[in-house]
């Protein structure tokens, strides 16, 4: 194995110039992975020829392997939600040699917020509720077909606004509490401006989702390749539709309070697959 781990290791230099690839595993023969090993964060790497697994243990009983999805350019990427364990365990397999390292996860605190909203959003009818049941559908949909092989562009991410100028009202993970009911953790980063204000995308990418939905309000999605999307929530204008080509210097729309919001803002989410992932870590 240690023949095949030395090649593995020298094609991780090609990532260097996006992100920190000094991730080490627990034992000195560990691949260095590339990305932010924290809750919220992101580990990827570059593995031509390989298959990669995400072992998962449970209480002493046999392990688990998902595997990873590795695209024709031999990047694979594994998203770390709010709630990631303090360790992960990958298997690197080339042909029949196989290895499995484990990474320890950075566990973070999170912070309570409570919010107060009209109670529309809190209490649906059975109408509102299956449109809610529908939209969720349809984003959860774009982002399981986000998976595609466009270039390395979701790392180093540019503000949708500057960042200088607004206010963070909302961070990654915090436990919401809508009129007094818990509700689900925060999974983005809120920015609080005035309405109108240009929004840009965070990376290159294509629009997969333009609409206005009931809970986000103005909705847009956009796929970064390798399973990853940005979200922008509560626009108050639409600039850009499904299927469109984007920049970061696209203006996909503008700063609104549309859908369940308090005020004007923007929320940015950031997704790897399904996984909720903190934006401000990726933002420079």
């Amino acid at each position: 194995m240690k023949k095949v781990l030395s090649f593995f290791l020298f094609s991780f230099l090609f990532f260097n110039a996006y992100a920190d690839c000094d991730i080490a595993g627990t034992s000195p023969d560990a691949p260095k992975l590339c990305g932010y090993a924290t809750q919220g964060g992101m580990l990827y790497g570059e593995a031509k020829g390989w298959t990669i697994y995400n072992v998962q243990y449970s209480a002493g009983k046999d392990a688990t392997e998902n595997k990873q999805q590795i695209s024709k350019d031999g990047v694979f990427v594994l998203g770390l939600g709010r709630d990631a364990p303090a360790s992960v365990n990958l298997k690197f397999c080339k042909d029949d040699d196989c290895a499995t390292y484990t990474y320890h996860i950075q566990q973070r605190k999170y912070e309570e917020q409570s919010v107060n909203v009209p109670d529309k959003f809190i209490k649906y009818s059975d109408d509102v509720q299956k449109r809610i049941n529908k939209e969720n559908a349809a984003i959860k949909s774009a982002r399981g077909k986000a998976a595609d092989d466009t270039a390395l562009s979701f790392m180093g991410l540019k503000p949708p606004l500057d960042m200088a100028k607004y206010e963070i009202s909302g961070v990654f993970g915090s436990r919401r509490i809508f009129n007094g009911i818990p509700k689900s953790p925060h999974n983005g980063l809120d920015i609080a401006a005035a309405t109108g204000t240009p929004v840009r995308a965070v990376a290159s990418g294509k629009v997969v989702i333009a609409a206005d939905m009931y809970l986000t309000g103005k909705t847009v999605f956009i796929s970064h390749g390798h399973g990853v999307t940005s979200a922008y929530f509560h626009l108050s204008e639409l600039k850009v539709k499904p299927g469109a080509a984007v920049t970061s210097d696209t203006v996909i729309g503008r700063v609104g309070a549309t859908g369940r919001a308090s005020g004007p803002h923007l929320h940015l989410g950031l997704y790897w697959q399904q996984t909720a992932m903190d934006p401000a870590l990726f933002i420079k």
